[in-house]
Formats: structure tokens, C-alpha cells, sequence
């Protein structure tokens, strides 16, 4: 009878600590329309309220995105984002850059004599990294599990972000 009841102590725990990983409260941003340029895929995200500009890397050096609310680069681009001559658009830029899902810092991409390969790894483990003139900032996933619950959690706290950015021009992170 005592091993049935450490087993089902076990199970219940098991079932529970997963249960509280999966059902945290992940609101959906519901501010105002925003326009996001993105280099890359378009992430799966929930908010009716945003479009996603497809872009190019020559897009961004010819400055094509100064109508939009941010530029997103996925993963898939950051080691030719981190080129030279990307740096000072990115510094210059009247709106935030994102980063997705990079192994390293933000240096990576402003400073125009280090490499994506030589940069410092990202230890933060955050998921997106923000850039806007002197201001770098990162979020992560919930407990860093990366689900698509938790990355649309991520995107909906980012567009809160980017929302108070377009209102005061400021970056404000709660």
C-alpha cells in the first residue's frame, strides 16, 4: 500500500509542476496597431492588430523601413545582419531592431569591427535582444522552455514594448 502512494504522490507532482509550466498567463497584446518589418519567416503570432512586412537584408540598407514600428530579423539572417556595413543603420535608426533567437549579444550587430562568429555569447539566454540607439534590451521565455505558447507569450510582451515606444519614443520595459 505505502509504494501505491509514493507512486501516485509522484505522478501527481509530475502532473502538476507540468501543468503549471503549460497554463501560465500569457495575455494577448491588445494595444494599437502596430507595422513590423521582418527579414526572414513570419513568426506564428496571435494579435490580429499586427502586420508583418516582409523585408530584405538590402531593404535595411537602403533605410526602406522608416515607416514601420520596428524591424524583427530572424535567425536565419543575423550572421550576415551582423555585417560591417549594418552597423550604423542600426545605431541611426528612428525605430527598434530585433533580434530573434541570437546566440550573442547585441555587440554582435553594432559594432562594426566584431564578427557574429568572435561576439560574446548570449549567457542571458533571451530569446529576442532590442536595439534602439543606446538602449539594448532582452526577453526571454517563460522558464526558457521555447514552445509556441511561450514564443507568442514572448512576441505579446514585445509588442507592449514596441506600443509605448511609438507613443513617447522611449523604450520602457516593466
Amino acid at each position: 500500500m505505502e509504494e501505491k502512494t509514493r507512486k501516485f504522490f509522484i505522478l501527481l507532482f509530475i502532473i502538476t509542476s507540468c501543468s503549471q509550466e503549460a497554463n501560465f498567463d500569457s495575455p494577448i497584446y491588445s494595444g494599437s496597431k502596430l507595422k513590423i518589418g521582418i527579414v526572414g519567416d513570419k513568426p506564428k503570432i496571435r494579435e490580429k492588430n499586427i502586420s508583418l512586412i516582409s523585408l530584405s537584408m538590402e531593404d535595411i540598407l537602403q533605410n526602406k523601413f522608416k515607416n514601420l514600428d520596428s524591424v524583427f530579423i530572424t535567425k536565419r539572417y543575423l550572421k550576415e545582419a551582423a555585417k560591417p556595413q549594418y552597423a550604423e543603420v542600426y545605431l541611426q535608426s528612428p525605430i527598434p531592431f530585433i533580434f530573434i533567437e541570437s546566440e550573442k549579444v547585441y555587440l554582435a550587430f553594432i559594432d562594426d569591427q566584431l564578427s557574429y562568429e568572435n561576439a560574446h555569447t548570449n549567457k542571458s539566454e533571451d530569446y529576442l535582444i532590442g536595439f534602439y540607439k543606446d538602449t539594448y534590451w532582452g526577453l526571454g521565455l517563460h522558464n526558457n522552455i521555447k514552445n509556441e505558447k511561450t514564443i507568442q507569450d514572448c512576441y505579446s510582451r514585445l509588442f507592449v514594448i514596441l506600443e509605448r515606444f511609438k507613443n513617447t519614443g522611449e523604450i520602457i520595459i516593466d
